[in-house]
């Protein structure tokens, strides 16, 4: 598969960042950087990540410390208080370039939440799930919920959420001409759309409930043993470690600890330093 996080989006980000500017939207924590700051950091960051695919063809591994540069600046911003899903894409670039896997993962996974089912966002993504040492299938009930609702998961919310409201508007005008001129042919195009209309509202309530109530992590180091309780000294919950990259769900928290929940339904307790949450 051809590696396509080689480019980072200069215009998406930079366009982000002047909107934001200009209209006085970017959060201002106590300590914010002017906006000739920002576009300073960014362009270094994104002329880091450049340098470092030049140097990457070379012989050595000095390019590690130009994308560790990229990924600096680009941590600056989102720490300056920037929620942009193109700057999480290239950060997530960054991190894969580094072999920071499950970084690249989350990074991946928060510009995914940001800007949609961004082609070339969803084939790195793709890409970075391929390269994880663990190979965990999800559980038969899952599976069958994915391919049978496959439009929910591989749609982005504005897909679905322009769908819904075409349908909406449409069916009230069609439905409005078979009350008022009693056009039967109508009819059948009223129910579709009010179908359409239904399962694309149905598809972002639920989307909507799961991003507010289920909490999803990433793991970021190697070498984890799952347990059956929150405690060094607990069991081990199943033979297999976890290892970089590995996406989850979270069923509990307790101080130090995250219950989570695998993709293939195994759960148990892992140390919080040794996930991030997306």
């Amino acid at each position: 598969m051809a590696m396509r996080y080689d480019a980072v989006d200069r215009v998406g980000y930079s366009m982000a960042i002047f909107i934001a500017c200009a209209a006085g939207l970017w959060p201002t924590p106590a300590v914010a950087m002017d906006a000739k700051a920002r576009e300073q950091i960014l362009y270094e960051a994104l002329d880091a990540y450049d340098h470092g695919l030049q140097q990457r063809s070379e012989n050595g591994r000095d390019h590690l410390a130009s994308f560790q540069k990229a990924a600096d600046g680009f941590e600056a911003l989102l720490a300056d208080g920037v929620a942009n899903g193109y700057l999480e894409y290239n950060l997530a670039n960054a991190y894969l370039q580094l072999d920071e896997l499950g970084r690249a993962i989350l990074h991946y996974r928060r510009g995914e939440r940001l800007v949609g089912a961004d082609e070339q966002l969803k084939a790195n993504l793709s890409f970075a799930r391929t390269l994880r040492r663990n190979r965990i299938q999800a559980s038969g009930e899952k599976a069958i919920w994915e391919t049978v609702f496959f439009w929910h998961y591989e749609s982005s919310t504005a897909i679905r959420l322009t769908v819904c409201l075409l349908a909406y508007v449409v069916f009230w005008l069609l439905l409005t001409l078979w009350v008022i001129r009693n056009r039967v042919r109508v009819l059948p195009a009223v129910c579709l759309l009010g179908l359409l209309w239904m399962a694309a509202g149905t598809s972002l309530a639920v989307e909507a409930w799961g991003r507010s109530s289920i909490r999803e992590g990433v793991t970021t180091q190697d070498d984890i043993t799952v347990r059956k309780g929150n405690g060094g000294a607990s069991a081990a919950a199943f033979r297999e470690r976890l290892h970089d990259g590995v996406e989850f769900v979270i069923l509990e928290e307790r101080p130090g600890w995250y219950r989570i929940e695998l993709p293939d339904g195994n759960a148990g307790w892992i140390r919080q330093s040794q996930a991030e949450v997306i």
